[in-house]
Formats: C-alpha cells, sequence, structure tokens
C-alpha cells in the first residue's frame, strides 16, 4: 500500500452522503451492495471507495477545484494538500462512477448540467482506463467543491482485517442530474428519509454498519438540506473508530439487535 494513500496503515476512503429536499423533509441516497463485495456485502452504505494513486494529480501545480482551496480543504480534513485534493477526487470519482452524477463545471464557472455527455469517461473511469484527472483535462473542467462538505471521518475496527480512514462528504445533488444506480456494486437504490433507512434497520429488513448507523441518525435531526449544511461550516473531523463510540448516543446500535430476516 503506497504511504500516500494510507495514514498509519489505514487506506484511505471516501464516501458521500448525496442529499435532497423533498415534501417530506430532507432525503440521502443509498445502495445496497452486492452480496459478492469483498467488504460489507449485503450491507446498506453510501456511495464511496477507496483513494487509489489514480487519485494523484501528475501536476501538483494545476488547480483542479472551484471552491475553497486545496490548502483550506487539507485543514478542514486535518491532513496535506495531496491527500486533501485526493480525497476529493475519490469522492467525485466514486460519487460518478456508482450514481453517475458528476461534481464538475467548467473551468470557466459553467455549470454541465446533465452529466450524460460523460457517459463514455464514467465507463472509462470504472475501468481504471482514465483518471479523473485525465477526464478534467481532457474537458476542461473542475470539481466543485462548493457542492461539497466535510462531514465525519471513522477508522475501521482494530479486528478488521480491511484497514481504512474515511472521511465522510456531504454532497447537494447538483440540478438537472439524477442518479441512476447503474453499478455493479449495488443491487438496489434509491432515496430515503434518513429515519426511514433507520427503520428499515431496525425491522430488520437491512444491514448497517456503525458509520453509517450514526450518520444517518445524524441527518435525521435535519429538516432541509441548508440546515445541514449551516451545521458543517465548522465540523469536527476527529477520526472515530468503533471503540471510541460510547456513551447514549451510540447506545441503540450497540445493545439492539435486529431481527434476522435473511
Amino acid at each position: 500500500m503506497s504511504s500516500a494513500t494510507a495514514i498509519e496503515g489505514r487506506r484511505l476512503a471516501a464516501t458521500v452522503l448525496m442529499l435532497r429536499d423533498s415534501v417530506d423533509g430532507i432525503e440521502v441516497y443509498v445502495q445496497e451492495r452486492v452480496s459478492s463485495m469483498p467488504t460489507f456485502p449485503n450491507t446498506t452504505v453510501f456511495p464511496g471507495g477507496g483513494v487509489d494513486p489514480r487519485d494523484f494529480l501528475l501536476d501538483p501545480r494545476s488547480d483542479p477545484v472551484l471552491g475553497d482551496s486545496l490548502q483550506a480543504w487539507a485543514k478542514a480534513l486535518h491532513v496535506d494538500e495531496a491527500q486533501a485534493q485526493a480525497l476529493l477526487f475519490a469522492a467525485v470519482r466514486e460519487l460518478f462512477e456508482e450514481t453517475g452524477t458528476f461534481l464538475v463545471a467548467f473551468s470557466n464557472g459553467k455549470r454541465i448540467g446533465s452529466a450524460a455527455p460523460f457517459h463514455r469517461e464514467r465507463l472509462m473511469l470504472e475501468s481504471h482506463q482514465m483518471s479523473l484527472g485525465e477526464v478534467l483535462e481532457d474537458h476542461d473542467l473542475k470539481i466543485r467543491t462548493d457542492l461539497l462538505r466535510p462531514f465525519a471521518r471513522w477508522h475501521s475496527p482494530e479486528y478488521d482485517k480491511h484497514q481504512f480512514d474515511v472521511f465522510s462528504f456531504v454532497a447537494v445533488q447538483p440540478p438537472g442530474q439524477e442518479p441512476d444506480g447503474n453499478t455493479p456494486e449495488a443491487a438496489s437504490t434509491g432515496w430515503f428519509a434518513p429515519s426511514l433507512v433507520l427503520d428499515g434497520w431496525r425491522a430488520g429488513l437491512l444491514r448497517l454498519v456503525l458509520p453509517t448507523w450514526a450518520q444517518l441518525k445524524a441527518l435525521s435531526n435535519f429538516d432541509c438540506v441548508q440546515d445541514v449544511l449551516e451545521s458543517l461550516k465548522t465540523p469536527s473531523m476527529s477520526p472515530m473508530s468503533e471503540h471510541l463510540a460510547g456513551g447514549d448516543y451510540f447506545e441503540e446500535f450497540m445493545t439492539f439487535e435486529p431481527p434476522k430476516r435473511f
């Protein structure tokens, strides 16, 4: 594992909590992983995945973002600028690969509208034939960090075979783009109220891991996307892990055992 893609032996990863407002309140996009996935099979998760070398820019002098600077992101995420850029790229790339939602704009600030014209690039990213940096360069694009907020950071439990340092981002659904769930990694996908997903877990209809559960619980306290964004102006990105998840907030997950329905 490259030292650039890991911190203290844990592989860097990014997940994206894509949000939208609905008539019934806030909704978040989730997907149920297929049974063949090596990590968290049959588990309901947010889009995301590990950082890999293609998420680092070949030319560190380039400016790939529209929004806050990489220096500001590095400070917010408590990593160096190269890792901040790679985490942002991983978040945008994974969201595009798994949902078809592309958080980019042209370098002059013009919005892209539909992401359909970039379908070929989506397939080439999925097959590792292109990097996100190459896609941006080929089409004069930059990632829209104004649509992203840092949300949380989780470390894998020490007993897990796969060790990850997972940075979660909140993303606002871009106007004119609708996720399609066309990914081999997911058996089903959709928009749901966070509280509804939690109720499904309580009924034994779906599986959740602690970070997903905790973040859904946090989202369930908000009525609209703007309220979530306001709360994340100064987020705490101190790493959390299962052995630190004590106290009343996590008691339900730690003590409640949903009925086994599958």
